[in-house]
């Protein structure tokens, strides 16, 4: 298991990182569910979780 810290480029969303290898995931796109951006391709070899930690401040979505 791998985890890490993921911050959104455009709103600054934090999000903590999740992947299994022992786990077939499914292949696709994590976009942001704060702002829609796109953060990861998935090729669905491995299990990624993300989860938001931190919300971005209403003036940073204003930019």
């Amino acid at each position: 298991m791998i985890k890490a810290d993921v911050t959104c480029p455009h709103c600054g969303a934090g999000f903590r990182r999740i992947e299994l290898s022992s786990v077939p995931g499914t292949k696709g796109e994590y976009r942001c569910p704060v702002c829609d951006v796109g953060l990861e391709l998935l090729d669905g070899s491995k299990l990624v979780a993300y989860r938001l930690t931190i919300q971005p401040s209403i003036r940073g979505l204003n930019k």
